[in-house]
């Protein structure tokens, strides 16, 4: 009987005892893991967010938190729609998704539960929380925003009556392939956020969902 190896350790080959099929994790030249494990938790967090006052522009109304450093979150998809039910304006929402780095804690609002697609495994590193007046992330250090939308103030009624415009916006959608997909590391945060520049008025509204590998 043969034995296999590592050269690195005294790690041997592992046999699965159901399927019999040999165990490998791939990783790049640099090291990094090409693909997260199948048995790892698997999510998909809903993104509800409407504005219920006047908020200045830069609030993270929604965001996405790694909170520990035994896994790394990997965002494999993103979709979104925008909305508003306030007072009809000439003028328009933006919202904005972000990375940052450096975020101890998140306070405010309300946590998001993710659904489990596995639903025997547990997220302790899933913090995800939402507060449509903006969110406290201690420490953070916000990076490039990667994706901008808008979409005007107007009222169903008005905009159904437009020719090229209904009353929610077009379906927004990022998917990132498995050998590249957004990482987030402990303390490591995904946000949505207004602006950059624009403020928020009651009735703005996001609609969407996030998908995630914890690896």
């Amino acid at each position: 009987m043969a034995t296999i190896k590592s050269g690195a350790s005294t790690d041997q080959l592992t046999i699965d005892p159901t399927s019999k099929a040999a165990r490998v994790t791939l990783y790049d030249a640099q090291g990094n893991l090409m693909a997260p494990r199948s048995d790892n938790d698997r999510g998909i967090l809903n993104v509800l967010v409407r504005q219920s006052a006047a908020t200045g522009a830069g609030a993270a109304v929604w965001a996405l938190r790694n909170a520990t450093a035994g896994k790394v979150l990997y965002i494999t998809r993103i979709w979104w729609m925008l909305a508003f039910d306030g007072t009809a304006a000439a003028t328009f929402m933006r919202y904005e998704w972000i990375k940052g780095t450096g975020c101890t804690a998140m306070t405010g609002g309300v946590a998001v539960t993710p659904l489990l697609k596995r639903t025997s495994v547990t997220n302790p590193d899933v913090d995800a929380r939402v507060l449509d007046t903006g969110l406290t992330q201690t420490g953070i250090t916000q990076g490039a925003a990667f994706f901008t939308c808008t979409f005007p103030r107007w009222l169903p009624a008005a905009a159904l009556s437009t020719s090229d415009a209904g009353p929610v916006s077009p379906f927004f959608e990022m998917v990132f392939p498995d050998s590249a997909p957004i990482e987030l590391a402990q303390n490591e945060v995904l946000s949505l956020r207004n602006g950059p520049t624009n403020a928020s008025v009651v009735g703005d509204t996001v609609l969407g969902g996030v998908d995630f590998i914890g690896g």
